[in-house]
């Protein structure tokens, strides 16, 4: 039943298609036309909106603003004439006429109240928080003498709430001078109670229209989807049928019954009736050859799987082959052009070191400086000037000897790096040429090669490497590539000791026989380096993973693998971490068991 069910949503029916199809294109037009129309007109109507607010503000504004100027022009003459009474009566006047203002004050530079609408705070040094803004406004946006442009006071407004920051309010702050310097101020404040209240009446009245306008055009909308989709719904039908024919006949057909013919009545499109024309001509045909084609193809389908499988394995160990011998002969190529390139600088270093020791400067710089010293000890000088110079003779013998013989250490060390490299080079180039083959293989001396390319990196780390090499008997495998499993564990055994003191590393290398049928040579490899924890140790041979913080988790899958492809096995343990650990390579014995026994080292 799952399998049904899961069938029919990867391939529906043609009906389902076309209807889905319909369903999708309808879903996109009509909603999308819909949206588009309804997003422009709300976006025109918010402007709208916004513009009537705007004028509500801009209008609250400029009667404030005409306000203030009239009341400022009145105030300056008053001022000029010391006419308080004048001032108290106009502030009276106006906060009595208008219910939206709240207070009027003129103040003085210092913010000491001169006129208040409040008549116990005149006199009184305002230092409320909308006061100090009042004054820091005064004091930076306006200048201390007027401008000497007549056309007005400049005027600014200041939105904030009431002291008791129960209303909003706007505050209309003009300068008062008195003659060309600046007086003071004069700040009148409107309540935005009112103001706000029908900001909020109008947003809602507008949300209201644009609610009934959503509601009247999605109503609409569903209408014509409806009728949308019961005409696509009418056409489809015809179509979905005769196409069903078709499948019938097709159905029948590859189920194997070839004598179905599909019926033509029914199918409304021409194209459907051509295909069902040619299918009935191809079923016809397709029942006279299926036999012979049946008989053919079960004999030629073996002869083909069995020829295919012979060339793979064919072409595989080519290509293995090929890739073998061609990494073999460049790596040849290259010992050899850094062999030559070494020679002659070993033959230069081996003359230097010869002349460095047979210098003539060298060997008769002490009868020199005796003759010398019997020239300067007659010398007609002041005796601190000949003892100096006497000094100087003295040292020079032994200067020259220490200068000497450094460089000829440091040249003897050089020609034997070189001895060194040359060694390994002929090592190298002995296993290049043993790629592919498969041989008898002593551990043991494989071992001791192993040790000699990596002779330089133990040293420099100071390894000390103990061995325990006993006698085993000679193993089947490739010598080149066992060569390359065991520098690797080397490697890995003194890398993983790297972060221990010195003279604590080191390195147990172990060969035994284990007697059985079959025999095995079990190599062992002991460090006392950071070692792993149970868990690490189930992914040490996936590829991919390494303890090391650098590591390509590469070598040791690789050599897992290897031993795997050759029947033989590897194994780790360790204590847990910082214990060291331990590597079993179990190698299986050679069939050439006469005389090839490893004695160990």
């Amino acid at each position: 039943m799952w399998k049904n069910f899961r069938s029919f949503f990867r391939r529906p029916s043609i009906r389902i298609y076309f209807i889905v199809m319909n369903m999708v294109v309808l879903c996109l037009l009509f909603p999308t036309v819909s949206y588009i129309f309804m997003h422009e007109e709300k976006a025109f109507r918010d402007i709208q909106l916004a513009r009537t607010i705007k004028q509500m503000q801009e209008s609250l504004e400029s009667r404030g603003a005409a306000l203030a100027h009239s009341m400022a022009l009145n105030a300056e003459e008053a001022v000029a004439g010391y006419d308080f009474t004048f001032l108290n009566i106009m502030v009276e006047q106006v906060v009595a006429s208008d219910p939206e203002i709240l207070y009027c004050i003129i103040m003085d530079n210092r913010n000491r109240v001169m006129v208040h609408s409040l008549p116990d705070k005149v006199g009184v040094e305002l230092d409320g928080v909308l006061d100090r803004r009042a004054m820091a406004l005064l004091k930076s946006d306006f200048s201390l003498t007027r401008s000497s442009d007549r056309g007005g006071a400049p005027i600014r407004f200041m939105r904030g709430r009431s002291e008791d920051g129960n209303e909003e309010i706007l505050e209309v702050i003009v300068p008062l001078y008195s003659g060309n310097q600046r007086w003071g101020g004069l700040r009148l404040c409107f309540s935005l109670e009112e103001h706000n209240r029908q900001i909020r009446q109008t947003e809602a009245e507008w949300s209201a229209r644009m609610y009934h306008f959503q509601i009247y055009f999605l109503t609409l909308t569903a209408f014509f989807f409806t009728i949308g989709a019961m005409v696509a719904a009418i056409f489809t039908r015809f179509f979905e049928r005769s196409v069903h024919n078709l499948n019938d006949g097709v159905l029948r057909v590859s189920l194997g019954d070839l004598h179905h013919v599909i019926k033509q009545p029914g199918l409304v499109c021409a194209e459907v009736m051509d295909l069902s024309n040619a299918f009935n001509t191809m079923t016809d045909k397709l029942r006279s050859s299926y036999r012979q084609l049946d008989e053919y193809s079960k004999g030629l389908e073996q002869k083909v799987e069995e020829r295919t499988k012979a060339l793979k394995e064919a072409q595989a160990y080519l290509l293995q082959q090929a890739h073998e011998a061609g990494m073999a002969e460049m790596a040849v190529g290259v010992l050899h052009n850094i062999g030559n390139a070494i020679t002659p600088a070993k033959v230069g270093a081996t003359m230097v070191l010869k002349r460095l020791e047979d210098s003539p400067v060298r060997q008769h710089v002490s009868e020199a400086v005796r003759q010398l010293d019997g020239v300067v000890s007659q010398a007609v000088v002041a005796p601190e000037e000949r003892e100096r110079l006497l000094g100087i003779l003295h040292l020079l013998p032994a200067g020259i000897e220490d200068e000497y013989g450094r460089l000829a250490k440091e040249v003897a060390r050089i020609r034997d790096k070189q001895v060194h490299i040359e060694s390994i080079i002929k090592l190298q180039m002995r296993y290049a040429r043993l790629v592919g083959a498969s041989s008898a293989v002593d551990v043991n001396r494989l071992l001791e090669d192993a040790l000699r390319i990596l002779d330089q990196s133990l040293s420099k780390r100071e390894v000390r490497v103990e061995k325990e090499l006993g006698q085993v008997p000679l193993v089947h495998i490739e010598e080149t590539k066992l060569l390359q499993v065991l520098v690797n564990l080397i490697k890995n055994g003194y890398q993983a000791m790297d972060t221990i003191p010195v003279e604590q590393r080191r390195l147990l290398l172990v060969t035994t026989f284990e007697a059985g049928e079959p025999g095995q040579v079990l190599f062992s490899i002991q460090d006392a380096g950071v070692g792993f924890s149970p868990e690490e140790k189930s992914l040490l041979f996936s590829f991919g993973y390494s303890t090391k913080e650098k590591g390509s988790g590469f070598g040791l899958h690789s050599c897992a693998n290897y031993l795997i492809a050759n029947n033989a096995a590897i194994s780790a343990s360790s204590a847990g971490r910082g214990m060291g650990a331990e590597f079993v390579i179990r190698l299986p014995v050679s069939e050439e068991r006469e005389d090839g026994v490893s004695t160990g080292a």
